[in-house]
């Protein structure tokens, strides 16, 4: 079942449309689900909602392989390039879009604040930190790899995919220097060899990606790679990677 609805951002004055899959027998079960949390809600499970014509398929994907969890995407800001601000903690610059101030943590605001109590409110959640997740792709992956690390008394696991990680790594780097990372953090990082342009963007995807894990690592944060050799950064893509990342989600 896909339920739409609208919540009240508070940190960004602005409502924002979430799309939620539940079980189908969830109003008529006792049980408790645990809870991913996704970037990007659109591109999620509708193609007819998706912004390039193809989703994830999720929900597809999670009833295929007999997953019992709820997902909850929040809808992306399509105003100008304000998905790429919202949707980037630090500020930074790219040669093709510009500056952005970042305001990621704006977003994370309204991710603890406002989404996950109106969602345990409402839902049968288990709201437990080992049942809650986080996750996206591209500046969505980047966010999922920043709340797992900033916020991790909230999230235990983090999908990351094709994070859009290389104008802010080294912000992200001393940041994360000085961050204490909760034990029983785990995140599923995953990057594609066909994503940029040329071989040399994949190079320097790959090197950020390492840098980053391994300062992770050494705070005790359980990794799991996927790198892709013919990996693209498209939907159809990660659809295809979801065996690898629902199965990462199993406790």
């Amino acid at each position: 079942m896909i339920l739409k609805f609208d919540v009240y951002m508070h940190s960004l004055d602005v409502y924002r449309k979430i799309h939620m899959y539940l079980p189908d027998d969830y109003l008529f079960s006792n049980k408790r689900y645990p809870v991913l949390y996704m970037f990007d809600g659109h591109n999620l499970f509708y193609d007819e909602d998706a912004t390039y014509g193809r989703s994830w398929r999720l929900s597809e994907s999670i009833e295929r392989h007999g997953k019992e969890m709820i997902v909850v995407g929040q809808e992306c800001s399509h105003e100008g390039n304000e998905r790429l601000d919202e949707y980037s903690p630090y500020p930074f610059y790219d040669s093709a879009f510009g500056a952005f101030h970042g305001k990621g943590i704006q977003t994370m605001e309204f991710f603890v604040y406002d989404l996950k109590p109106y969602i345990d409110a409402h839902f049968p959640t288990s709201s437990r930190r080992e049942d809650t997740w986080i996750g996206g792709s591209s500046c969505g992956g980047l966010m999922a790899l920043y709340a797992a690390a900033k916020y991790s008394y909230v999230y235990s696991k983090a999908i990351v995919l094709s994070p859009y990680i290389l104008p802010t790594c080294n912000s992200f780097m001393a940041d994360i220097a000085q961050t204490y990372i909760r034990s029983g953090t785990s995140i599923y990082m995953s990057w594609g060899a066909q994503e940029g342009n040329d071989m040399h963007e994949f190079v320097m995807e790959t090197k950020a990606c390492t840098d980053i894990a391994n300062l992770l690592l050494s705070k005790g944060v359980r990794m799991q790679f996927n790198v892709k050799p013919l990996g693209r950064h498209c939907e159809e893509d990660w659809d295809k990677e979801s065996p690898e990342f629902l199965h990462f989600l199993e406790p």
